[in-house]
């Protein structure tokens, strides 16, 4: 990173650190328009604006340009390399997390199936090599305005991650633009805890979209008849998904979900899944088919697997068209 560049985003970073912490947050809204996700609600949580970006109106102000005076944030830039940079107008979602293992890099580009496959594409394709046992990465996406983003930047100060960008200033637009970031960080470097400061909620996203509502062993060694796969967002698609399963596990799977009742943003999606003492299971999404996985059970062995039954969300509008299920 060149020393013009780190001078281009410090103001700019620091800047964006105290607007982040006074009252004039705002809730940051896509570039399609939709409202962001509640981080509880296994979607991106939402954005604060860095600096305040114009309306994406053909009558929006320009925005200012950022400023190249000052010195980076305490801490400095953490990454060792930008693994992938990205800026689009295609209502991509904004999130910000951090990728810890293989599994997180096969499930993260999930978030972009729908909005913009080739981007899920090529941010598994260029982190593909990543040694996670030496680094982890971070991801950030959000909404940038209507200014031209050339370079990004990740800063630390103490245990808050700071998104420096450069950038030039491109006066009114009709869309807003969103930057995607991947920077590899090297573990020793990164806090236990980040919390991304120019974010209204600053703790990390989940690593992919979804979440579960429902989980629990069935009795019995045997498979349940039926499919092992369904969509259960009504309740006549639960119904029928259920009556697969002996009724002490579907009585289980139904108290469990009256404990989380379903956002109006949201799709559910039940699995039979066999594995040795899983503490559960996650989702993921390909360019036309949803999958499910058990988790916790990575490093136990067992003679016979058991089977469990998952019933995992995920916000609408992430959910590509036509996917189907599978087993």
């Amino acid at each position: 990173m060149s020393l013009s560049l780190r001078k281009a985003v410090s103001v700019t970073l620091l800047a964006a650190s105290l607007a982040t912490l006074s009252a004039a947050c705002g809730r940051q809204q896509s570039a399609t328009g939709a409202p962001p996700f509640d981080n509880a609600g296994g979607g991106p949580a939402p954005s604060a604006v860095v600096t305040p970006p114009p309306t994406p109106t053909a009558s929006a102000p320009a925005a200012p340009a950022p400023s190249t005076a000052g010195s980076p944030p305490a801490g400095g830039a953490v990454s060792t390399r930008r693994m992938y940079f990205e800026q689009t107008t295609r209502g991509v979602p904004a999130v910000h997390t951090v990728l810890d293992n293989e599994r997180d890099l096969a499930r993260f580009p999930g978030y972009f199936m729908k909005s913009d496959p080739r981007i899920a594409d090529a941010i598994a394709s260029r982190a593909a090599r990543t040694d996670f046992s030496r680094s982890v990465l971070v991801a950030w996406s959000r909404t940038t305005g209507c200014n031209s983003t050339k370079d990004a930047v990740l800063f630390r100060n103490g245990s808050r991650l700071l998104l420096g960008l450069a950038q030039t200033p491109m006066g009114r637009c009709l869309v807003a633009n969103q930057v995607i970031v991947l920077f590899e960080v090297p573990r020793d470097r990164m806090p236990k805890e980040p919390r991304f400061t120019q974010e209204q909620n600053p703790r990390a996203d989940p690593p992919a979209p979804g979440r579960t509502v429902a989980f629990n062993s069935l009795n019995g060694s045997e498979a349940p008849r039926g499919r092992r796969s369904a969509e259960v967002t009504t309740d006549r698609q639960l119904d029928a998904f259920l009556a697969n399963l002996p009724r002490r596990d579907a009585d289980t799977v139904r108290k469990q979900l009256a404990g989380q009742p379903r956002r109006g943003d949201e799709r559910r999606f039940g699995f039979v899944l066999s594995g040795c003492r899983p503490t559960g299971a996650v989702l993921t999404i390909g360019r036309r088919e949803l999958s499910a996985a058990p988790i916790g059970d990575e490093h136990i062995r067992c003679i016979q697997a058991q089977y469990y039954v998952a019933v995992l969300s995920v916000p609408s509008r992430l959910v590509p068209a036509h996917a189907r299920l599978i087993d």
